[in-house]
């Protein structure tokens, strides 16, 4: 376990270590990385619209800078989780996200993205209106083994709590990405449904042919908030839920 971690609400100045962060998380222990292959951009272009959507700071969806925690150790970044609630402006966040990403898109290549979409739907889990959703858990690998992906992960449940009314927590993530599934598992998280693609297709665009959505109910929240409460009563969060 790290001692003196400082966890914090992710600013501008923090924009490049979010862009390592989400490209790692969208890596899953592989080398691809899936949203290049979905929408036909290379890695730099895909750095560069997440750079520029992170400044723009929008609501309701996984590339929101004010939805991201940071967590650092003597100066030194240690690791990111980023969160937001599904359908906070009656929006799914799939739909924000297409929104946003649409203009930067090459237009020659529309029909093949729509195409690309179209395969992967199989493995599209369903994201629950009101429920906080947490994506991009990254810790550095020096870091790693130590508490720090659980501490960020019940940090940003808690910090939430502050802001929104809401009874579950959920990630989606590949099952195969055994040191995130793992890790999940480990915070407290349980898998409530579970999707799979034969088609080797799939391969194209993803490293894995299985994602699980897992989830933290009510119960478990109110034990977090007990948990938090009584180990670091200098968090002066109000509870929402």
């Amino acid at each position: 376990m790290i001692e003196n971690l400082q966890i914090r609400q992710a600013g501008i100045d923090d924009v490049d270590f979010i862009i390592e962060a989400i490209t790692e998380s969208e890596k899953s222990s592989s080398n691809m990385i899936s949203s290049c292959n979905i929408f036909a951009l290379e890695e730099n272009q895909f750095k560069e619209i997440i750079r520029d959507l992170l400044m723009q700071d929008m609501e309701g969806y996984d590339y929101s800078l004010s939805g991201f925690l940071v967590s650092e150790l003597n100066g030194e970044y240690v690791g990111a989780s980023g969160s937001w609630l599904e359908g906070i402006d009656g929006t799914p966040s799939g739909l924000v996200k297409a929104t946003v990403l649409f203009p930067y898109l090459d237009r020659a290549k529309i029909k093949e993205i729509n195409k690309n979409t179209q395969i992967i739907k199989g493995l599209t889990l369903p994201r629950e209106t009101g429920t906080l959703q947490l994506e991009h858990g990254y810790v550095r690998e020096k870091f790693r083994r130590q508490g720090v992906f659980t501490k960020m992960i019940r940090h940003n449940i808690y910090r939430n709590l502050s802001k929104y009314s809401f009874t579950k927590a959920q990630v989606i993530l590949f099952k195969e990405n055994y040191k995130s599934y793992n890790a999940n598992l480990k915070v407290g998280y349980e898998v409530v449904e579970e999707r799979k693609v034969d088609a080797p297709e799939i391969f194209k665009f993803f490293p894995y042919s299985s994602k699980v959505l897992m989830e933290f109910d009510r119960d478990k929240i109110e034990d977090l908030v007990n948990s938090y409460r009584y180990n670091e009563p200098e968090l002066s969060y109000s509870i929402a839920c």
